[in-house]
């Protein structure tokens, strides 16, 4: 299918330059050319942005950090492997 029908770029070019690290207008615009020329094509590009309801990129997120680090846990008396830490009022 055409995204761009003025500079004849396709739907399969726009998911590969999104695949290849396009998250921008701009970016789409810079590498393929879309949207330059009458711009009707902007908003249905656009869709296929991280985050649009055609994207094919995933959210990518920062595995090298957990998502609650283990003293924000004890903090809030829990542990990482079990739901609770017993406190020192219920262990005396």
């Amino acid at each position: 299918m055409y995204i761009c029908v003025c500079n004849a770029i396709t739907e399969r070019q726009v998911r590969a330059c999104v695949d290849a690290g396009a998250a921008s207008l701009d970016d789409l615009q810079f590498e393929l050319g879309v949207a330059s020329c009458c711009g009707r094509c902007a908003s249905t590009a656009c869709e296929y942005l991280p985050g649009g309801r055609a994207s094919s990129v995933c959210e990518i997120r920062d595995v090298t950090m957990p998502a609650k680090p283990a003293a924000v846990m004890a903090e809030q008396g829990q542990a990482a492997n079990s739901s609770l830490l017993p406190t020192a009022a219920a262990a005396a």
